[in-house]
């Protein structure tokens, strides 16, 4: 908002026209003048003169000290803030361009834009009258290589339900890519493609540095492939913001005001210096909300990444059970009822059995399996955690040390 001055005069005072009145000496009379008379009275006219004025100045003085030296502050302040506003728009100016007048988001864009593709999830439709199969595609989003081997790491829900998946890289060409594992919990997924392919790879940086007012620029292809490689400015609004993101899960989301659109979800959030520092996954598109968009900070999604390069699953503790809701006589979940022990577990060498409550985990309450997992995830393998049941009427609490994931689990 500009500031605006306004300059009005001090004084409004009315002219007042004089006419001159001349006195004229009668003729019949006649009076010697006197030199020395004229002379003295001079001088006492004169000084008495100079006495008012020297008392007429310094009474105004007096008078009105406060509003002359608010009036050269005022200009001084004045003076400062037209420096300080000229100061900040050098800086400003210097934050955003290099030494070549080039803006630091176009750098920005051409290092890490080639390395962020889109992504095409498609299935298989059967034409109910010729009944051929054909491959359609059911979504799209976008992606980032963070390898020369060809891994690229983008959202589980851009991939959810997919047959086969292909990447479309920068330049265009559509390739296939491989599934390698995904993570709903986190709504992380890794894909791969052929080497050859790839022409450029994003630097990961570290998000634990981001600080809310830092500048963010987020790439991807919002709406699809028509607005391919679409770069979009703001600042990180938020960090650690924990929504109840993915059904209920809690994940410590950067907050940007950089706009996020569909297509978007699976793209990179960069700062100023071209380093990945979040994975764009999600906006809130209320009426009248603007600017709310959200990403994955990369520390939190690196481990995920790793196991899931390694091991195609996420390697997370498990209790070793498998679970339904146990509901009142209103259809209101009351706890966990366990449906399968799995062997080996921590759960089967505490002693839980089938058909036992969980009714609490470490003294918190548990009635949704969103409640289960935003405890365990704060575990790792290994811990020990107190779980409550009911089992025939009776409370009963085991410790259970949490062990590795199991393959096909409902946990």
């Amino acid at each position: 908002m500009d500031d605006r001055f306004e300059y009005e005069n001090e004084n409004n005072i009315p002219q007042t026209t004089y006419s001159p009145i001349n006195y004229e000496i009668p003729k019949t009379i006649k009076k010697k003048s006197s030199t020395k008379g004229y002379l003295i009275s001079g001088l006492i006219g004169g000084l008495i003169g100079a006495i008012l004025i020297t008392v007429f100045f310094f009474g105004y003085i007096s008078v009105n000290k406060d509003k002359l030296f608010s009036s050269t502050t005022a200009n001084q302040s004045y003076t400062q803030n037209i420096s300080n506003i000229n100061n900040s728009a050098t800086l400003t100016k210097t934050a955003l361009l290099s030494s070549s007048g080039e803006s630091f988001v176009s750098q920005v864009a051409k290092s890490v834009g080639p390395a962020v593709i889109g992504i095409k999830n498609k299935t298989n439709v059967t034409d109910w009258w010729t009944e051929q199969q054909y491959e359609v595609t059911q979504g799209e989003g976008s992606g980032v290589i963070i390898s020369k081997d060809g891994y690229i790491i983008t959202n589980n829900h851009v991939i959810s339900g997919a047959k086969s998946v292909t990447v479309i890289l920068s330049g265009g060409k559509e390739v296939p890519a491989q599934i390698v594992g995904t993570d709903s919990q986190s709504d992380l997924a890794v894909l791969k493609i052929d080497p050859k392919y790839v022409t450029a790879v994003a630097r990961l940086g570290d998000s634990s540095k981001v600080q809310v007012g830092d500048f963010a620029i987020a790439i991807g292809n919002p709406l699809g492939q028509e607005f391919a490689g679409s770069v979009t400015f703001g600042v990180v609004s938020a960090v650690n913001r924990k929504l109840d993101y993915n059904n209920g899960m809690q994940i410590p989301l950067i907050q940007t005001d950089a706009a996020i659109n569909p297509g978007n979800s699976g793209g990179a959030l960069v700062n100023k210096d071209g380093e990945v520092i979040g994975i764009n996954s999600a906006k809130i598109t209320d009426t009248g909300v603007e600017g709310m968009g959200f990403a994955i900070p990369i520390n939190y999604a690196k481990p995920i990444i790793d196991d899931l390069i390694k091991y195609k699953q996420v390697q997370r503790p498990t209790i070793g059970i498998a679970v339904d809701y146990y509901v009142d006589r209103m259809g209101n979940p009351v706890g966990l009822y366990i449906v399968k022990v799995y062997k080996g577990t921590g759960a089967e060498k505490a002693g839980l059995k089938e058909n036992d409550i969980i009714t609490e985990i470490d003294k918190t309450k548990i009635k949704t399996y969103n409640d289960l997992l935003n405890i365990i995830v704060k575990h790792k393998i290994g811990d020990q955690v107190s779980i409550t049941v009911l089992r025939d009427g009776q409370v009963k609490t085991f410790k259970v040390t949490l062990s590795k994931p199991i393959s096909n689990n409902n946990e």
